[in-house]
């Protein structure tokens, strides 16, 4: 297993594949993330983020976590992994309080409960407040900017090193403006079954251009938001939207997908995150 040092590798680690059983008696795929909610300085909120219609129906659901390797002192995966499944799935998650945004979050400690049952830690790299940027710092970025997106698409990952795929697109808003008026932004990325709540970053390792064409020698990573869905062309030349579907079914071919993705916005995650302190102070666990 490789140690994770370099910005993408950590990346590696920070999201999760969710697979849940479906009250229908139907298995589905999605994708969650490890994100790091900040209370105060010295106070954060660990959680799981993914889409609310990832988790709407499920019965059961389960992670395949990385273990941490208790053996050295600094954090790093052992290599072994294990599963965790939860009961009441769809229940142990807070929406996000707006029912028209495709939000929600797990916290960590069921996971940690479950997991200290099995004897084990888990080792994840989370995204935290200090990946997103305030509405200034957006309107610096250019309208074009390559991203990356994190998940399962279509399920697929990598079964033996519990890995997930990297997927690389563009931008194809502006990430400081509001996309029909919502809090969404559209990227040019192909978006498949399972890719539902992926992460999707602007990831620069090294030299980059900044908007004004200046050449910049270091390492930028910002979280822009979470894929929910994307427009699809019926055989009408109608564009419909779609939330990305968790299960793999059949699709008529007559339902053409345009290789675009839509996007929460990341000022949504800090109003979940708000939403979930809330929730914990009122009854007495923060």
């Amino acid at each position: 297993m490789i140690k994770p040092t370099t910005i993408s590798e950590k990346l590696l680690f920070s999201t999760v594949r969710i697979a849940v059983q479906l009250s229908s008696g139907e298995e589905a795929t999605g994708t969650g993330f490890f994100f790091n909610f900040l209370v105060d300085e010295q106070t954060h909120i660990t959680a799981i983020i993914t889409n609310k219609h990832v988790v709407a129906g499920a019965v059961t659901g389960s992670f395949q976590l990385h273990e941490l390797d208790k053996s050295i002192e600094e954090p790093q995966p052992s290599g072994d992994f294990f599963t965790v499944g939860l009961d009441d799935f769809e229940n142990q998650w807070i929406p996000h309080p707006d029912k028209d945004v495709d939000l929600c979050a797990m916290l960590f400690k069921p996971l940690r409960s479950e997991a200290e049952i099995q004897g084990k830690s888990i080792f994840n790299c989370a995204i935290d407040n200090s990946s997103i940027l305030s509405k200034a710092d957006l309107e610096e970025l250019s309208a074009v900017e390559e991203v990356l997106m994190i998940g399962y698409p279509t399920g697929l990952w990598d079964e033996v090193n519990n890995l997930p795929l990297i997927r690389r697109g563009t931008t194809a808003t502006h990430p400081a403006v509001d996309f029909q008026g919502r809090s969404t932004t559209v990227i040019d990325a192909a978006c498949f079954p399972g890719s539902s709540g992926s992460p999707v970053l602007i990831v620069n390792e090294g030299m980059f251009t900044t908007k004004s064409g200046t050449f910049t020698g270091y390492t930028r990573v910002f979280l822009l938001g979470v894929l929910f869905g994307g427009p699809c062309m019926t055989a009408q030349g109608e564009i419909v939207i779609q939330t990305i579907p968790t299960s793999q079914q059949p699709i008529s071919l007559t339902n053409l997908m345009l290789h675009l993705g839509y996007i929460v916005q990341t000022k949504e995650i800090k109003v979940l995150g708000e939403h979930i302190k809330q929730i914990l102070q009122a009854s007495g666990n923060l």
